[in-house]
């Protein structure tokens, strides 16, 4: 059995300390005694190669009862049979190409691999040292404004 005992030096006796110092220790015994599990199935993530892959074990789930789908950059694993329904979306990193997904289920476990995106081949830009050319129309916009101006001085 742990217990705390309230006796502390008159340097550590303010509420703002010992409310503190409760909250620690509540923390530390709950952590020690939470017997609860996780809801559904846990899923597993680690990076392998140039791919993330991500693992949930479904004792007893056939494989009809579980889909995966893609939607932009999200990834939702879900699963629906009489005894369980759960679903998990996961946000896919900057990284990972959503094109790229597979999905295996063999003796109850799923394995889901996304891919990384193509690492682009570097391109040489070509540094032009000549002006742009004006067109036709900005030309005459430039002049016509130009001519307005010369017109409405002439007249004061």
């Amino acid at each position: 059995m742990i217990v705390r005992h309230r006796t502390s030096p008159a340097a550590f006796a303010t509420p703002a300390f010992d409310t503190s110092v409760n909250r620690a220790f509540d923390q530390l015994t709950s952590s020690f005694f939470d017997n609860r599990r996780p809801s559904g199935p846990v899923v597993d993530g680690s990076w392998t190669d140039d791919e993330y892959v991500l693992t949930v074990d479904l004792p007893g789930v056939p494989a009809s009862a579980v889909s995966v789908d893609v939607t932009g950059t999200t990834l939702t694993i879900a699963v629906d049979t009489d005894e369980l329904s759960w679903k998990r979306s996961l946000r896919l990193g900057g990284r990972l190409d959503p094109d790229k997904v597979g999905a295996r289920h063999v003796d109850g476990r799923l394995t889901v691999t996304v891919g990384a995106y193509d690492t682009p081949a570097p391109r040489s830009i070509e540094i032009s040292t000549e002006m742009p050319a004006i067109e036709t129309s900005d030309a005459e916009a430039i002049e016509a404004s130009s001519s307005d101006e010369t017109d409405s001085t002439d007249e004061s």
